[in-house]
């Protein structure tokens, strides 16, 4: 999630629609691979409160960009999930239509066995 997190930044960036430098990308992919967003030489411990921080950073994305990013990625997951859907079903509807023809194949054969020869 946070990789997709970081493509969406990167492809606000490109068209222009956020602003930051370059060295906060890599800072949020350091964090990323560390596990942790507080590096040695954070401002504040972990369990401390968001009001004691000496330097705070100006916020990273507006609302709307945050917005932005969470309505991309819930369009992409409501696609593959549709697409996922429709796959599901087609397999369905096929498993059904394979029963209907076997069963329509088996009345028809028995009305040609149970019909009288005019041949014999």
């Amino acid at each position: 999630m946070a990789q997709n997190i970081t493509e969406e930044i990167k492809r606000l960036h490109r068209r222009k629609q956020l602003n930051f430098n370059s060295h906060t990308v890599e800072r949020m992919q350091d964090s990323e691979s560390s596990g942790s967003e507080m590096g040695p030489d954070s401002p504040r411990r972990p369990d401390s409160p968001p009001s004691m921080v000496k330097n705070p950073e100006k916020a990273l994305f507006t609302f709307k960009q945050v917005q932005m990013i969470c309505e991309r990625m819930l369009k992409e997951r409501e696609d593959a999930l549709r697409e996922q859907y429709d796959a599901v079903l087609t397999t369905k509807l096929a498993e059904q239509y394979d029963a209907f023809v076997k069963f329509t194949y088996d009345q028809i054969q028995r009305r040609y066995e149970a019909a009288p020869s005019y041949l014999s």
